[in-house]
């Protein structure tokens, strides 16, 4: 008798097992399917801008970029004429130094003089080298700001999801014309430097 009573409630324990076996799974795929549903109901609005296109189309990036470039290019030749002022006479003295012109303590002062000159012509090459990229890094800095604060009102007001940079370097590969902002980002950036 004990042996059926054992075997009775060893059978009752399995249906039960089985039971709550086949009800918590049947809840898990019951969940998974209604989640999938949810996720696939919801869209999602997605937009890009074209990084290239506004570089090159932003009318007040372009002019500061085109300012810099010419004040780049001034400088540049500048010191180029000096440079070559400077080979000038570094020719000069040789040509002394070979005609027997200068005595001994004249040359080692003039090596001294034109070696000066040179190291201050670098120096000053350098110093204008850091100016002007530190010049280029902020004019990008103040740019991508701009860019940041006119896409984070343009996501509020019109419930972007996502605004996304498609250009040279980003990793969107591709995007149908109709989800492209730029003219529109373009348009304000341009009327709101006006």
């Amino acid at each position: 008798m004990k042996a059926n009573i054992s075997l009775a409630l060893n059978a009752i324990l399995l249906i039960a097992v089985i039971y709550l076996f086949t009800q918590q799974s049947g809840n898990a795929t019951a969940d998974s399917p209604a989640t999938a549903a949810a996720s696939t109901d919801e869209t999602l609005d997605i937009v890009y801008i074209d990084a290239d296109s506004l570089l090159n189309n932003y009318q007040d990036f372009r002019k500061k970029q085109e300012d810099l470039a010419a004040r780049q290019q001034t400088a540049s030749q500048g010191l180029n004429q000096r440079m070559q002022a400077l080979e000038k006479e570094f020719r000069q003295v040789q040509a002394k130094v070979q005609q027997g012109l200068l005595a001994p303590n004249q040359i080692a002062a003039e090596e001294q003089r034109l070696g000066q000159k040179q190291q201050e012509l670098l120096a000053e090459q350098e110093q204008l080298s850091a100016t002007l990229g530190a010049e280029q890094q902020q004019l990008a800095a103040d740019f991508q700001d701009k860019l940041r604060n006119l896409m984070d009102s343009l996501q509020e007001a019109r419930g972007y999801d996502f605004i996304l940079q498609y250009g040279q370097g980003s990793s969107l590969l591709g995007a149908r014309d109709g989800f492209d902002i730029t003219n529109e980002v373009l348009n304000i950036l341009n009327a709101n430097d006006k």
